[in-house]
Protein backbone atom coordinates (compact mmCIF):
# COMPACT_ATOMS: atom_id res chain seq x y z
CA UNK A 1 0.00 0.00 0.00
CA UNK A 2 2.79 2.43 0.89
CA UNK A 3 5.37 1.24 -1.68
CA UNK A 4 4.74 4.35 -3.79
CA UNK A 5 5.59 6.59 -0.85
CA UNK A 6 8.88 4.76 -0.22
CA UNK A 7 9.89 4.97 -3.87
CA UNK A 8 9.08 8.71 -4.02
CA UNK A 9 11.75 9.36 -1.39
CA UNK A 10 14.34 7.11 -3.02
CA UNK A 11 16.29 9.95 -4.65
CA UNK A 12 18.85 12.00 -2.74
CA UNK A 13 17.58 15.19 -1.16
CA UNK A 14 13.87 14.38 -1.33
CA UNK A 15 13.34 13.97 2.41
CA UNK A 16 15.50 16.99 3.23
CA UNK A 17 13.68 19.55 1.04
CA UNK A 18 10.34 18.03 2.07
CA UNK A 19 11.05 18.62 5.79
CA UNK A 20 12.46 22.10 5.16
CA UNK A 21 9.36 22.91 3.12
CA UNK A 22 6.91 21.98 5.86
CA UNK A 23 8.91 23.85 8.51
CA UNK A 24 9.04 27.00 6.37
CA UNK A 25 5.29 27.00 5.73
CA UNK A 26 4.08 26.47 9.28
CA UNK A 27 3.16 30.15 9.15
CA UNK A 28 0.16 29.17 7.01
CA UNK A 29 -1.42 27.52 10.05
CA UNK A 30 -0.32 30.26 12.46
CA UNK A 31 -0.96 33.69 10.94
CA UNK A 32 -4.73 33.54 10.20
CA UNK A 33 -5.69 32.32 13.67
CA UNK A 34 -2.84 34.22 15.38
CA UNK A 35 -3.89 37.59 13.96
CA UNK A 36 -7.53 36.78 14.67
CA UNK A 37 -6.80 36.06 18.34
CA UNK A 38 -4.34 38.95 18.61
CA UNK A 39 -7.21 41.40 18.14
CA UNK A 40 -10.23 39.34 19.28
CA UNK A 41 -9.03 38.07 22.68
CA UNK A 42 -8.93 41.51 24.35
CA UNK A 43 -12.37 42.59 23.04
CA UNK A 44 -14.37 39.46 22.23
CA UNK A 45 -15.35 41.05 18.88
CA UNK A 46 -14.50 39.26 15.63
CA UNK A 47 -15.36 41.91 13.01
CA UNK A 48 -12.12 43.94 13.17
CA UNK A 49 -10.02 40.87 13.96
CA UNK A 50 -11.39 38.97 10.97
CA UNK A 51 -10.66 41.94 8.69
CA UNK A 52 -6.98 41.99 9.73
CA UNK A 53 -6.66 38.22 9.40
CA UNK A 54 -8.42 38.33 6.04
CA UNK A 55 -6.15 41.11 4.76
CA UNK A 56 -3.10 39.01 5.62
CA UNK A 57 -4.50 36.08 3.65
CA UNK A 58 -5.51 38.24 0.69
CA UNK A 59 -2.04 39.80 0.64
CA UNK A 60 -0.47 36.35 0.61
CA UNK A 61 -2.78 35.37 -2.24
CA UNK A 62 -1.89 38.44 -4.31
CA UNK A 63 1.83 37.98 -3.74
CA UNK A 64 1.95 34.26 -4.56
CA UNK A 65 1.75 34.45 -8.39
CA UNK A 66 4.48 37.10 -8.42
CA UNK A 67 6.64 34.88 -6.20
CA UNK A 68 6.07 31.98 -8.61
CA UNK A 69 7.10 34.04 -11.63
CA UNK A 70 10.22 35.29 -9.82
CA UNK A 71 11.11 31.73 -8.73
CA UNK A 72 10.71 30.38 -12.28
CA UNK A 73 12.73 33.26 -13.72
CA UNK A 74 15.47 33.86 -11.13
CA UNK A 75 15.44 30.71 -9.01
CA UNK A 76 13.96 29.73 -5.68
CA UNK A 77 17.07 30.75 -3.74
CA UNK A 78 16.89 34.46 -4.61
CA UNK A 79 13.13 34.53 -4.07
CA UNK A 80 13.45 33.06 -0.57
CA UNK A 81 16.30 35.38 0.42
CA UNK A 82 14.27 38.45 -0.50
CA UNK A 83 11.22 37.09 1.32
CA UNK A 84 13.01 36.39 4.62
CA UNK A 85 14.20 39.99 5.08
CA UNK A 86 10.91 41.59 4.00
CA UNK A 87 8.91 39.20 6.19
CA UNK A 88 10.89 39.99 9.35
CA UNK A 89 10.57 43.76 8.89
CA UNK A 90 6.83 43.72 8.17
CA UNK A 91 6.01 41.27 10.98
CA UNK A 92 7.71 43.64 13.43
CA UNK A 93 5.66 46.54 12.07
CA UNK A 94 2.35 44.65 12.34
CA UNK A 95 2.94 43.67 15.96
CA UNK A 96 4.01 47.22 16.73
CA UNK A 97 0.89 48.72 15.14
CA UNK A 98 -1.40 46.49 17.23
CA UNK A 99 0.53 47.12 20.45
CA UNK A 100 0.46 50.90 19.92
CA UNK A 101 -3.22 50.97 18.91
CA UNK A 102 -2.59 52.28 15.40
CA UNK A 103 -5.62 53.21 13.23
CA UNK A 104 -7.34 50.23 11.64
CA UNK A 105 -6.51 51.21 8.00
CA UNK A 106 -2.79 51.26 8.86
CA UNK A 107 -2.98 47.83 10.48
CA UNK A 108 -4.93 46.45 7.53
CA UNK A 109 -2.34 47.78 5.07
CA UNK A 110 0.54 46.31 7.07
CA UNK A 111 -1.24 42.96 7.33
CA UNK A 112 -1.77 42.99 3.56
CA UNK A 113 1.92 43.71 2.92
CA UNK A 114 2.99 41.08 5.47
CA UNK A 115 0.95 38.45 3.67
CA UNK A 116 2.45 39.46 0.31
CA UNK A 117 6.00 39.25 1.70
CA UNK A 118 5.79 35.63 2.87
CA UNK A 119 6.48 32.96 0.24
CA UNK A 120 4.53 29.75 0.68
CA UNK A 121 7.09 27.04 -0.08
CA UNK A 122 4.40 24.45 -0.82
CA UNK A 123 4.43 25.23 -4.57
CA UNK A 124 8.24 25.32 -4.48
CA UNK A 125 8.54 21.84 -2.98
CA UNK A 126 5.90 20.52 -5.37
CA UNK A 127 7.91 21.99 -8.26
CA UNK A 128 10.97 20.14 -6.93
CA UNK A 129 8.97 16.92 -6.87
CA UNK A 130 7.79 17.57 -10.44
CA UNK A 131 11.40 18.01 -11.56
CA UNK A 132 12.54 14.94 -9.65
CA UNK A 133 9.70 12.71 -10.95
CA UNK A 134 8.61 13.98 -14.40
CA UNK A 135 5.49 12.67 -16.09
CA UNK A 136 2.40 11.05 -14.61
CA UNK A 137 4.35 8.56 -12.49
CA UNK A 138 3.27 6.74 -9.32
CA UNK A 139 6.13 8.44 -7.45
CA UNK A 140 4.90 11.88 -8.44
CA UNK A 141 1.34 11.06 -7.40
CA UNK A 142 2.60 9.78 -4.05
CA UNK A 143 4.74 12.90 -3.60
CA UNK A 144 1.77 15.20 -4.20
CA UNK A 145 -0.18 13.21 -1.62
CA UNK A 146 2.69 13.58 0.85
CA UNK A 147 2.69 17.34 0.30
CA UNK A 148 -1.06 17.48 0.89
CA UNK A 149 -0.64 15.49 4.11
CA UNK A 150 2.10 17.91 5.18
CA UNK A 151 -0.21 20.83 4.39
CA UNK A 152 -2.67 19.28 6.81
CA UNK A 153 0.10 18.77 9.37
CA UNK A 154 0.70 22.50 9.09
CA UNK A 155 -2.98 23.22 9.61
CA UNK A 156 -3.09 20.76 12.52
CA UNK A 157 0.01 21.91 14.40
CA UNK A 158 -0.34 25.61 13.58
CA UNK A 159 -3.75 26.26 15.20
CA UNK A 160 -2.92 24.10 18.22
CA UNK A 161 0.35 25.93 18.81
CA UNK A 162 -1.24 29.30 18.11
CA UNK A 163 -4.21 28.78 20.42
CA UNK A 164 -1.98 27.49 23.23
CA UNK A 165 0.48 30.39 22.99
CA UNK A 166 -2.20 33.04 22.48
CA UNK A 167 -4.50 31.93 25.31
CA UNK A 168 -1.93 30.79 27.89
CA UNK A 169 1.10 32.99 27.13
CA UNK A 170 0.67 35.88 24.68
CA UNK A 171 -0.93 36.31 21.22
CA UNK A 172 2.12 38.40 20.28
CA UNK A 173 4.36 35.38 20.88
CA UNK A 174 2.02 33.22 18.79
CA UNK A 175 2.42 35.55 15.80
CA UNK A 176 6.18 35.92 16.36
CA UNK A 177 6.62 32.14 16.26
CA UNK A 178 5.56 32.21 12.59
CA UNK A 179 8.57 34.42 11.78
CA UNK A 180 10.96 31.99 13.47
CA UNK A 181 9.61 28.91 11.69
CA UNK A 182 9.56 30.63 8.30
CA UNK A 183 13.11 31.94 8.53
CA UNK A 184 14.50 28.60 9.75
CA UNK A 185 12.80 26.45 7.10
CA UNK A 186 13.45 28.85 4.22
CA UNK A 187 17.14 29.10 5.12
CA UNK A 188 17.38 25.30 5.15
CA UNK A 189 15.71 25.16 1.74
CA UNK A 190 18.04 27.82 0.31
CA UNK A 191 21.09 25.61 0.85
CA UNK A 192 19.56 22.63 -1.03
CA UNK A 193 20.66 23.73 -4.48
CA UNK A 194 20.86 20.29 -6.13
CA UNK A 195 17.08 19.74 -5.98
CA UNK A 196 16.13 23.27 -7.07
CA UNK A 197 14.31 23.33 -10.45
CA UNK A 198 16.37 24.89 -13.25
CA UNK A 199 15.60 28.44 -14.29
CA UNK A 200 13.95 29.08 -17.64
CA UNK A 201 16.05 30.28 -20.58
CA UNK A 202 15.67 34.04 -21.16
CA UNK A 203 14.03 33.55 -24.58
CA UNK A 204 11.37 31.30 -23.12
CA UNK A 205 10.64 33.78 -20.35
CA UNK A 206 10.13 36.61 -22.82
CA UNK A 207 7.51 34.86 -24.93
CA UNK A 208 5.40 32.87 -22.51
CA UNK A 209 1.95 33.74 -21.24
CA UNK A 210 0.67 33.63 -17.68
CA UNK A 211 -0.18 30.17 -16.41
CA UNK A 212 -3.62 31.41 -15.34
CA UNK A 213 -4.53 32.05 -19.00
CA UNK A 214 -4.13 28.47 -20.26
CA UNK A 215 -7.41 26.74 -21.24
CA UNK A 216 -9.14 25.24 -18.21
CA UNK A 217 -7.07 27.20 -15.68
CA UNK A 218 -9.52 30.10 -15.09
CA UNK A 219 -12.30 27.70 -14.11
CA UNK A 220 -9.96 25.59 -11.99
CA UNK A 221 -8.80 28.72 -10.16
CA UNK A 222 -12.41 29.80 -9.65
CA UNK A 223 -13.17 26.40 -8.15
CA UNK A 224 -10.25 26.72 -5.74
CA UNK A 225 -11.24 30.29 -4.90
CA UNK A 226 -14.62 29.05 -3.66
CA UNK A 227 -12.99 26.11 -1.84
CA UNK A 228 -10.79 28.62 -0.02
CA UNK A 229 -13.78 30.83 0.81
CA UNK A 230 -15.54 27.83 2.32
CA UNK A 231 -12.57 27.02 4.55
CA UNK A 232 -11.96 30.66 5.54
CA UNK A 233 -15.56 31.28 6.52
CA UNK A 234 -15.74 27.96 8.37
CA UNK A 235 -12.54 28.67 10.35
CA UNK A 236 -13.83 31.96 11.77
CA UNK A 237 -17.22 30.43 12.55
CA UNK A 238 -15.65 27.39 14.23
CA UNK A 239 -13.61 29.71 16.46
CA UNK A 240 -16.65 31.86 17.25
CA UNK A 241 -18.90 28.81 17.79
CA UNK A 242 -16.37 27.32 20.21
CA UNK A 243 -16.55 30.55 22.21
CA UNK A 244 -20.37 30.45 22.11
CA UNK A 245 -20.23 26.97 23.62
CA UNK A 246 -18.05 28.28 26.46
CA UNK A 247 -14.87 26.62 25.17
CA UNK A 248 -12.75 29.31 23.44
CA UNK A 249 -9.59 27.28 24.04
CA UNK A 250 -11.16 24.38 22.15
CA UNK A 251 -10.95 26.26 18.83
CA UNK A 252 -7.51 24.83 18.14
CA UNK A 253 -8.81 21.29 18.68
CA UNK A 254 -11.76 21.86 16.34
CA UNK A 255 -9.50 23.17 13.56
CA UNK A 256 -7.03 20.35 14.16
CA UNK A 257 -9.81 17.80 13.68
CA UNK A 258 -10.40 19.19 10.20
CA UNK A 259 -6.71 18.90 9.41
CA UNK A 260 -6.53 15.35 10.79
CA UNK A 261 -9.51 14.28 8.69
CA UNK A 262 -7.95 15.78 5.58
CA UNK A 263 -4.55 14.26 6.37
CA UNK A 264 -5.98 10.77 6.80
CA UNK A 265 -7.88 11.00 3.52
CA UNK A 266 -4.71 12.27 1.77
CA UNK A 267 -2.70 9.25 2.94
CA UNK A 268 -5.39 6.79 1.85
CA UNK A 269 -6.16 8.60 -1.40
CA UNK A 270 -2.51 8.92 -2.38
CA UNK A 271 -1.95 5.18 -2.03
CA UNK A 272 -4.64 4.40 -4.62
CA UNK A 273 -3.95 3.72 -8.29
CA UNK A 274 -5.65 6.36 -10.39
CA UNK A 275 -7.69 4.92 -13.27
CA UNK A 276 -10.44 7.49 -13.89
CA UNK A 277 -9.87 10.78 -15.73
CA UNK A 278 -8.53 13.48 -13.43
CA UNK A 279 -11.41 15.85 -14.18
CA UNK A 280 -13.91 13.16 -13.14
CA UNK A 281 -12.04 12.47 -9.90
CA UNK A 282 -12.01 16.19 -9.15
CA UNK A 283 -15.75 16.47 -9.80
CA UNK A 284 -16.46 13.55 -7.44
CA UNK A 285 -14.28 14.83 -4.59
CA UNK A 286 -15.69 18.35 -5.01
CA UNK A 287 -19.22 16.95 -4.80
CA UNK A 288 -18.44 15.48 -1.39
CA UNK A 289 -16.82 18.77 -0.40
CA UNK A 290 -20.02 20.57 -1.42
CA UNK A 291 -22.40 18.44 0.65
CA UNK A 292 -20.56 17.95 3.95
CA UNK A 293 -20.51 21.52 5.39
CA UNK A 294 -24.26 21.26 6.07
CA UNK A 295 -23.25 19.10 9.06
CA UNK A 296 -21.98 22.22 10.86
CA UNK A 297 -25.57 23.41 11.24
CA UNK A 298 -26.32 20.41 13.48
CA UNK A 299 -23.43 20.89 15.96
CA UNK A 300 -24.58 21.92 19.46
CA UNK A 301 -21.55 20.88 21.55
CA UNK A 302 -17.77 21.00 21.25
CA UNK A 303 -17.37 17.21 20.66
CA UNK A 304 -20.04 17.36 17.93
CA UNK A 305 -18.33 20.35 16.37
CA UNK A 306 -15.01 18.44 16.39
CA UNK A 307 -16.65 15.43 14.75
CA UNK A 308 -18.29 17.54 12.04
CA UNK A 309 -14.96 19.27 11.41
CA UNK A 310 -13.14 15.94 11.02
CA UNK A 311 -15.76 14.58 8.60
CA UNK A 312 -15.58 17.76 6.51
CA UNK A 313 -11.81 17.41 6.35
CA UNK A 314 -12.12 14.04 4.60
CA UNK A 315 -13.15 15.69 1.33
CA UNK A 316 -10.55 18.46 1.36
CA UNK A 317 -7.37 16.53 0.53
CA UNK A 318 -8.73 14.60 -2.49
CA UNK A 319 -10.03 17.86 -3.94
CA UNK A 320 -6.63 19.57 -3.59
CA UNK A 321 -4.67 16.52 -4.83
CA UNK A 322 -6.86 16.20 -7.92
CA UNK A 323 -6.52 19.93 -8.59
CA UNK A 324 -2.72 19.63 -8.70
CA UNK A 325 -2.92 16.58 -10.97
CA UNK A 326 -5.25 18.45 -13.33
CA UNK A 327 -2.89 21.44 -13.28
CA UNK A 328 -0.13 19.14 -14.57
CA UNK A 329 -2.33 18.40 -17.58
CA UNK A 330 -3.24 22.04 -18.27
CA UNK A 331 0.09 23.93 -18.15
CA UNK A 332 3.67 23.27 -19.39
CA UNK A 333 6.31 22.01 -16.98
CA UNK A 334 8.43 25.14 -17.57
CA UNK A 335 5.99 27.32 -15.62
CA UNK A 336 5.09 24.76 -12.96
CA UNK A 337 6.06 26.91 -9.96
CA UNK A 338 4.03 29.85 -11.23
CA UNK A 339 1.01 27.64 -11.93
CA UNK A 340 1.16 26.09 -8.47
CA UNK A 341 1.37 29.55 -6.94
CA UNK A 342 -1.78 30.52 -8.84
CA UNK A 343 -3.46 27.54 -7.18
CA UNK A 344 -2.24 28.64 -3.76
CA UNK A 345 -3.21 32.23 -4.58
CA UNK A 346 -6.77 31.23 -5.43
CA UNK A 347 -7.13 29.18 -2.26
CA UNK A 348 -5.66 32.00 -0.16
CA UNK A 349 -7.69 34.75 -1.81
CA UNK A 350 -10.86 32.75 -1.23
CA UNK A 351 -9.82 31.96 2.34
CA UNK A 352 -9.09 35.61 3.09
CA UNK A 353 -12.32 36.83 1.51
CA UNK A 354 -14.37 34.29 3.43
CA UNK A 355 -12.59 35.21 6.65
CA UNK A 356 -13.06 38.96 6.17
CA UNK A 357 -16.74 38.78 5.23
CA UNK A 358 -18.01 36.23 7.71
CA UNK A 359 -16.71 37.93 10.86
CA UNK A 360 -19.12 40.89 10.65
CA UNK A 361 -22.05 38.66 9.68
CA UNK A 362 -21.28 36.39 12.63
CA UNK A 363 -21.30 39.36 15.02
CA UNK A 364 -24.80 40.27 13.77
CA UNK A 365 -26.48 36.86 13.33
CA UNK A 366 -24.46 34.58 15.61
CA UNK A 367 -21.96 31.91 14.62
CA UNK A 368 -24.38 29.00 14.27
CA UNK A 369 -26.78 30.82 11.92
CA UNK A 370 -23.93 32.14 9.77
CA UNK A 371 -22.80 28.63 8.81
CA UNK A 372 -25.15 28.93 5.83
CA UNK A 373 -22.41 30.96 4.10
CA UNK A 374 -19.78 28.17 3.90
CA UNK A 375 -22.57 25.77 2.90
CA UNK A 376 -23.42 27.95 -0.13
CA UNK A 377 -19.72 28.36 -1.01
CA UNK A 378 -19.13 24.60 -0.86
CA UNK A 379 -22.08 23.87 -3.15
CA UNK A 380 -20.73 26.47 -5.59
CA UNK A 381 -17.36 24.69 -5.60
CA UNK A 382 -19.05 21.42 -6.52
CA UNK A 383 -20.93 23.12 -9.36
CA UNK A 384 -17.70 24.67 -10.69
CA UNK A 385 -15.97 21.27 -10.69
CA UNK A 386 -18.73 19.68 -12.77
CA UNK A 387 -18.73 22.63 -15.17
CA UNK A 388 -14.95 22.30 -15.57
CA UNK A 389 -15.28 18.58 -16.33
CA UNK A 390 -17.93 19.20 -18.99
CA UNK A 391 -15.79 21.94 -20.60
CA UNK A 392 -12.72 19.69 -20.73
CA UNK A 393 -14.74 16.80 -22.17
CA UNK A 394 -16.11 19.10 -24.86
CA UNK A 395 -12.62 20.37 -25.67
CA UNK A 396 -11.30 16.81 -25.95
CA UNK A 397 -14.11 15.85 -28.36
CA UNK A 398 -13.47 18.98 -30.43
CA UNK A 399 -9.73 18.36 -30.66
CA UNK A 400 -10.06 14.65 -31.52
CA UNK A 401 -11.26 15.14 -35.13
CA UNK A 402 -8.54 17.76 -35.74
CA UNK A 403 -5.89 15.39 -34.43
CA UNK A 404 -7.08 12.56 -36.69
CA UNK A 405 -6.58 14.79 -39.71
Amino acid sequence: MFAGYRSAFAKRGAASFCIAGVLSRLFVGIYPLGLLLLLALPTGQYGKAALVSGCWTIGNALGSPAAGIIADSFGQRRTLLLSIFAHFALATMVLGSVALGAPLPATLLLALLLGASVVNTGPMTRARWATMWPGDSAERSAAYSVETVLDEVVFAIGPLLTAALAVHVSPYLAVASAVLFTASGATWLIFQRHTEPPRQPPVSRGHRRLAARYPGMPLLLLLLLVVGATCGAAEVLLVARSADLGRPGGAGLVLTCFAVGSGVSAILYGSRTRSRPTSLQLALSASAFGLLPALYLTADSLPTLMACSAVNGLSMAPTVINSFHLLDELVPVAIQTEAMNWVWSSLSLGFGSGTAIVGKVSDELGARSTFFLPVICALSAAAAAHLLRSRLKLRTKTEAPNTSR
